[in-house]
């Protein structure tokens, strides 16, 4: 459970909530993601493409000659964890929070390794299946290139974020100046 650090913690909550609520959790039907919030605009990532959730560590070091948006790596287990700014990246304002405020959302796919810094996780969010609908956002969103549809919920929109198509992204991949 160590690996998987928060997004365990996470996923046993919402299991209790969901026996507590009689709701199926485990039903054929339901996609279940991580939800996060970048600069007000919340979003939810799919469960597969998010190894753990982190708090941001309290010790990285910069890198000279990189991208303002690459806050840095830090060690995480042995392991060296490149950190994004997710809002600097794309280009946007993020809110006045304290960069210790944040939480950082691990990629752990094939040769990628990296965290993004999110202003806020909120959870993981069990969606129908019906409930998806293939609207992307604006095309002068930033999201955009990486998003996939939505799922509406509570006349709520959820947009879903995909950490695959960020890592496709060859600006993504090369963070020197």
């Amino acid at each position: 459970m160590a690996s998987r650090g928060f997004i365990e913690l996470l996923r046993l909550a919402d299991l209790a909530a969901a026996r507590k609520s009689r709701r199926h959790s485990k039903s054929r039907d339901q996609w279940i993601g991580v939800a996060f919030e970048v600069a007000g605009q919340r979003f939810v990532a799919p469960m597969g493409e998010i190894s753990e959730v982190l708090a941001m560590p309290t010790v990285y070091s910069s890198i000279p000659l990189s991208q303002p948006w690459l806050v840095g790596v830090a060690n995480v287990r042995g392991r060296l964890l490149p950190l994004t700014d997710l809002s600097g990246f794309i280009g946007i304002t993020a809110p006045t929070l304290r960069l210790t405020e944040r939480k950082v959302l691990v990629i752990d796919q094939a040769d990628i390794f990296s965290g993004l810094v999110v202003d806020k996780v909120l959870g993981i969010q069990q969606f129908d299946f019906h409930d998806y609908v293939a609207e992307p956002l604006a095309d002068d969103s930033p999201f955009m290139p990486y998003n996939h549809g939505k799922f509406v919920k509570n006349n709520e929109d959820w947009y879903v974020f995909m950490p695959s198509l960020l890592t496709q992204d060859g600006r993504y991949l090369e963070a020197a100046v």
